[in-house]
């Protein structure tokens, strides 16, 4: 836990997703916030009806830390109201 005061500093390694996707460099920029865990989260779910192919794995594990890291640090924006379902209401029968 974070001791009074400390600065909530992001600690995963995020060189490689960087230069892959150089346009996910904007979760620095918004790191705190909820617009960053709802990025983030949104980054891990199919918002486009099964169209989307998904990072590599090692990316993929990276953007989860960041994720899960955001989550530890900020827990005030992990229960914001967001449909949490990982995208596949698509594939679900109805009334699931």
């Amino acid at each position: 836990m974070n001791a009074p005061g400390e600065l909530r500093v992001r600690r995963t390694d995020t060189a490689a997703l960087y230069e892959r996707f150089p346009h996910l460099q904007t979760i620095d920029l918004i790191w705190g916030s909820v617009d960053c865990r709802r990025h983030l989260f949104r980054l891990m779910t199919d918002t486009r009806g099964g169209t989307r192919r998904g990072f590599p794995a090692e990316h993929a594990g990276t953007v989860m830390r960041l994720l899960l890291e955001h989550d530890r640090l900020f827990p005030q924006f992990e229960d914001d109201g967001l449909d949490m379902r990982w995208g596949d209401e698509h594939l679900r029968p109805a009334g699931r």
